[in-house]
């Protein structure tokens, strides 16, 4: 289970990349920037299923702190939805094309929301599912940073 979420984050922070480097033209190219929202929708849709449904019901046996952390995720898990969800119905490509500026902002903001999930996600659940907690090197030329994992 631990290499199953471990490889979903890599596929994640690969398409947030790839957006990345999509928000960084000066004007947006329509067609590449949309296959690249929808292959972060659907790399973080597959990692959340993942986390959802194989990967929190076979917790068992957790220490207060851990069960605590869990739940902590599992809460926090609902709000990242909605704010994805609000991105996304916000910033259809009309008003992208409209405002590329706002969108190039607006986006920058939501992928390092969720750099912050994924390192939150590796720091409760790797110790759990017997992996350890290891740090992405940065990306060179990143605007972005990853979060610090808490130990």
């Amino acid at each position: 289970m631990f290499t199953k979420l471990k490889d979903a984050h890599t596929e994640l922070r690969t398409a947030i990349t790839e957006l990345e480097t999509e928000t960084r033209r000066h004007e947006p190219d329509e067609a590449s920037l949309s296959n690249a929202r929808l292959k972060l929708t659907r790399a973080s849709s597959r990692r959340r299923a993942l986390i959802d449904q194989e990967i929190l019901p076979t917790l068992r046996d957790l220490s207060p702190e851990q069960q605590r952390r869990v739940d902590e995720l599992r809460r926090g898990a609902s709000d990242v939805a909605l704010l994805s969800s609000r991105h996304i119905g916000d910033w259809s490509m009309r008003t992208i094309l409209a405002d590329w500026q706002g969108y190039r902002r607006a986006s920058m903001t939501m992928r390092s929301s969720m750099l912050r999930r994924i390192a939150e996600e590796s720091a409760v659940l790797y110790p759990l599912l017997g992996g350890a907690v290891e740090e992405p090197a940065a990306r060179p030329g990143s605007t972005l940073g990853y979060a610090s994992i808490p130990m």
